[in-house]
């Protein structure tokens, strides 16, 4: 199972670049020495325009660079959006022990369009704590954000007043009647409730967040056409002594998308590159993509890209585990 996302130039780039492209044909004849600072100059733009470094554009790089610089002055936070209000519900969920742990990620899928109301993104957040001994202890929320633009019509028929938390809060909790009945221990949860992933007084660098402990904590996300199914199992064998990961759904039908991220907590300070295969770095925003991570966020994941109707009856996603880490496992 794998997602697939364009390699190519987003049409803006290719815009601006067939407009240098322009100018320096205009330029002709190049002889002239005003004509070959012209032809240098596109040629210039074009390549800064067009290149890319671990998959993301070098002006995408460069603004990041600067804004991180800027940043340092002050406290830099994940923007959020005034225009189109947006609320998560959630919900904290666990199998009965003596049953098989497996999330019906189907079902819970069908709630991004239900009782007339359509959410922007459902998300299923694991937190993976272990201890010096190896045991892995798992906790798992269910996100549901809704935006007020997207049910403004089936908002106004409730009430005039357009309770978006209310409603939200509603659905979530049929989500959970329904999860309730096929067996699952379901409980809807406050955003204080959940652990933060950054905390205060940590300090941004370009690969991660430097928490006042002396911890690193990096965020990742999910590479183009990666599978995730492989990916999943080696990120949760992943020796770190916390590990967050996230999946994210949008859409329906042939239009649904996915979104993959993932988030260590480590002692050594977080390489250039992802600590996995299929595992690409945030740099430069690694603040606002653990903000985005965390489940309480109306901020969708980096990354969605279309994948097959099935895709999710063939992913399997516990949502709670104790188990001691491959290494003590064979040593015990």
């Amino acid at each position: 199972m794998s997602t697939h996302r364009s390699p190519w130039p987003g049409t803006g780039r290719i815009a601006v670049a067939l407009f240098a492209a322009v100018a320096v044909a205009a330029a002709y004849p190049w002889h002239a020495a005003r004509g070959r600072w012209v032809l240098g100059i596109g040629i210039a733009v074009v390549a800064v325009l067009l290149a890319r470094w671990r998959g993301l554009p070098l002006t995408t790089l460069l603004r990041r660079r600067v804004a991180l610089n800027r940043g340092k002055r002050g406290e830099r936070r994940a923007r959020r959006t005034i225009t189109d209000p947006r609320v998560t519900a959630l919900l904290n969920v666990a199998a009965p022990q003596d049953d098989t742990d497996a999330l019906p990620l189907p079902l819970i899928a069908r709630y991004l369009d239900r009782y007339g109301l359509r959410a922007d993104t459902i998300r299923v957040t694991s937190r993976d704590v272990g201890d010096p001994v190896g045991a892995r202890e798992r906790t798992t929320w269910i996100g549901l954000t809704f935006s007020a633009v997207d049910n403004l019509a089936a908002l106004q028929a409730r009430s005039p007043e357009i309770p978006l938390d209310k409603t939200a809060a509603v659905v979530a909790r049929r989500l959970a009647d329904h999860l309730r009945e096929s067996g699952w221990a379901a409980s809807a949860v406050e955003p204080d409730d959940i652990p933060r992933l950054d905390s205060a007084g940590s300090r941004e660098t370009w690969h991660g967040i430097v928490q006042e402990s002396g911890d690193h904590v990096a965020a990742y996300r999910l590479t183009p056409g990666h599978d995730l199914a492989d990916l999943l199992a080696k990120v949760w064998a992943h020796p770190a002594p916390e590990t967050w990961t996230a999946l994210e759904v949008a859409g329906s039908g042939d239009d649904q998308t996915l979104a993959f991220a993932a988030a260590f907590r480590t002692e050594a300070q977080p390489g250039a590159g992802g600590p996995l295969p299929g595992l690409s770095p945030q740099p430069g925003v690694q603040r606002a993509s653990l903000a985005a991570l965390h489940p309480s966020s109306v901020q969708r994941l980096d990354g969605h890209a279309v994948v097959a109707r099935d895709w999710l009856t063939r992913l399997r996603w516990p949502s709670s585990t104790a188990r001691r880490s491959p290494v003590d496992a064979t040593l015990g």
